[in-house]
């Protein structure tokens, strides 16, 4: 029994796998084609506000090479470089931080109790990155990712987006908030699944 409720314990812990910043820069790219103003303010930061302010350009290009870094890395099967774990981490933390911040202004505006659950997982996440990251501890796994779990969870996924960004009409922030914490929490319930009922999947699925 204490076995098992340290593993439990362990599931607890905050863990970004590949998987994870596969879904929420998946996301991010998703609602950069079909929002011009989420399209307008990721180019003024690769431009540096017009001004080529280092700050900002040095940003747009960590979180661009993170958001590739992202979508590529899902699909290798090798271990991640220190520095790849850290601009996926910086990539992933800057786009939650901005995504909570326009959630947070929007859910002021709406009172809505559901917005400010996915606007306290952001923040809250968010916090324990910065943590791990100034403790050197990355929160971005080695392990990978399989071909089934990227599949489902991609297909997911893309039913969210569907039905919050083109059905319901949702603002980029909301459907973002609400992606990321999808993505997020997906890992934690599958690992979990997985562990309590020791599944093991056939390797053609690996």
């Amino acid at each position: 029994m204490n076995e098992f409720w340290n593993a439990f314990s362990q599931q607890l812990k905050p863990r970004f796998h590949e998987i994870t910043m596969y879904l929420i820069a998946l996301s991010f790219c998703w609602l950069l084609f079909f929002h011009p103003e989420l399209r307008f303010g990721y180019f003024m930061f690769l431009t540096g506000f017009q001004s080529m302010s280092p700050y900002f350009v040095a940003v747009g290009l960590i979180v661009t090479g993170g958001l590739l870094l992202s979508l590529i890395h899902v699909f290798i099967k090798r271990k991640k470089f220190a520095f790849e774990k850290a601009i996926m981490g910086w990539s992933i933390l800057g786009i939650s931080s901005v995504t909570s911040f326009f959630a947070g202004a929007e859910m002021l505006t709406l009172r809505s109790s559901t917005m400010a659950i996915l606007v306290t997982w952001n923040i809250l996440m968010s916090v324990l990155t910065i943590f791990q990251m100034g403790m050197q501890k990355y929160a971005v796994s080695d392990e990978n990712a399989s071909f089934m779990e990227v599949l489902i969870t991609t297909v997911i996924l893309l039913v969210i987006l569907l039905s919050a960004d083109l059905y319901l009409h949702l603002s980029w922030a909301t459907t973002l908030s609400i992606c990321i914490f999808y993505s997020t929490f997906i890992v934690f319930i599958t690992s979990l699944i997985v562990y309590y009922f020791d599944l093991q999947l056939p390797d053609v699925l690996k």
